[in-house]
């Protein structure tokens, strides 16, 4: 009787390892090809920006949120938001 395998789940890689291996796979590269790689990854940056902004657009309470906002700024509520420098002392 032949036993079947199941098939394993594949290892979720670290952010770290998934770097190494991206940079290794660079070096491995003709300059065209290295070119061509960086114009994809740019692709991809600008998709994933693409993706965070359309995620907001289509929020209804997130979108409440950003025109309660901004009626307060334009009303010059200055109560209603935190000064800059007193953000940048929270950050430190």
């Amino acid at each position: 009787m032949m036993s079947t395998k199941v098939a394993e789940k594949p290892k979720k890689l670290s952010v770290r390892e998934l770097r190494r291996q991206a940079s290794a796979l660079l070096k491995q590269l003709s300059p065209e090809r290295l070119k061509t790689a960086v114009e994809f990854m740019g692709f991809l940056r600008e998709k994933e920006g693409w993706e965070a902004t359309w995620d907001i657009l289509t929020d209804p309470k997130m979108m409440e949120m950003i025109r309660k906002a901004e009626e307060r700024r334009r009303a010059k509520d200055k109560k209603a938001f935190v000064p800059w420098e007193e953000v940048k002392k929270a950050l430190k």
